[in-house]
């Protein structure tokens, strides 16, 4: 983000008596690291009201992040909230804050920030950059160019925000700017080793008994070069563990040698079946979840399949199709 775009921004929401702060529904550790941090700045800095509502439950492993409760769901709010200004992130459709959108006055200014490929530019100010390998690096440079003082808390979201999104620095959208970043951020309080032990080693016992049946009924196809993790209703539902706590189980897919696209399907409606992609180096698995009406990046995506579970499968691995194998190069020999 550059300097004239932060101060754009800044002109825009310093009418605001009181803010609105949102992202997408379920939204993941980008846009609550994103939501935190710039709250804390408004609110500790800048001695500005704000409220944080987001459509959907916060999962377990975010909850560090949120400690005192700050994020409200829309049922807690009033009907058409008294926000002065909407600031949005990490969201390429409006339509995706879910019933957020129902609280937002007519011509209130909505400022829009994100980092995905394809966005509808539905705000009143659009800044966007799909070169970010986070929505958390463009609020770190707006904050940078806005003078603002980066204090261990601002720190905190922040790394949180680049190290999810990056797949704890695995995907390819990382850069060198984002370990100078994560450096910095480091530098003034962040700590990834709790971060990392909070968001990613912290499994309550039933789910991981849920994971292992799961990884236990891996499907391997195209010769061990895609693997598809499944999950029933009547399965999970068995497990007790909710939808909203198995963000993330789609990434042991890659963790096999040779996978270079994984899926995890999950039933949540007789017809209907929500698919988390992965995938490594240059195969675009947002193009593949644009055919069902999804979208996301490169290597992390997602879409909903109308269809049942196995026939969305196989309607999966038709979209797919087949997968070359990887070219090693040994890097520094």
């Amino acid at each position: 983000m550059t300097k004239a775009e932060s101060k754009r921004i800044d002109k825009t929401l310093s009418k605001a008596r009181r803010l609105l702060i949102t992202a997408h529904k379920d939204p993941d550790g980008d846009s609550i690291g994103c939501q935190m941090a710039f709250y804390e700045y408004w609110t500790k800095q800048r001695r500005k009201k704000a409220d944080i509502v987001n459509h959907g439950t916060l999962p377990r492993k975010y909850r560090c992040l949120d400690p005192n409760d700050i994020i409200q769901p829309p049922t807690k709010m009033k009907k058409a909230g008294p926000w002065d200004a909407v600031i949005v992130f990490e969201c390429s459709n409006l339509d995706r804050i879910g019933a957020v959108q129902s609280l937002i006055d007519d011509g209130v200014p909505i400022v829009n920030i994100d980092h995905h490929e394809h966005n509808s530019r539905f705000g009143t100010i659009n800044v966007l950059d799909k070169t970010a390998a986070a929505c958390g690096e463009m609020v770190y440079d707006m904050l940078r160019h806005l003078g603002v003082k980066m204090n261990d808390c601002i720190a905190q979201q922040l790394a949180a925000a680049i190290l999810t999104d990056t797949g704890r620095f695995h995907y390819r959208s990382t850069t060198a700017r984002t370990l100078e970043m994560t450096a910095d951020l480091i530098r003034h309080g962040a700590n990834l080793t709790q971060l990392t032990d909070e968001i990613y080693y912290s499994y309550p016992t039933q789910q991981f008994r849920l994971m292992q049946h799961v990884l236990g009924n891996a499907q391997m196809r195209s010769g061990g070069k895609v693997c598809f993790l499944t999950l029933d209703e009547k399965t999970r539902r068995r497990f007790g563990v909710p939808l909203r706590e198995l963000e993330g189980l789609v990434d042991y897919t890659l963790y096999l040698r040779g996978v270079r696209v994984g899926a995890l399907l999950k039933e949540i409606a007789d017809n209907k079946t929500k698919v988390s992609l992965r995938s490594t180096d240059s195969i675009n698995v947002a193009e593949i979840a644009r055919q069902f009406g999804g979208g996301g990046h490169q290597n992390a995506s997602g879409c909903i399949v109308d269809a049942p579970l196995d026939n969305a499968v196989k309607l999966l691995a038709r979209a797919i199709g087949p997968i070359k194998s990887r070219k090693t190069k040994v890097v520094g020999c």
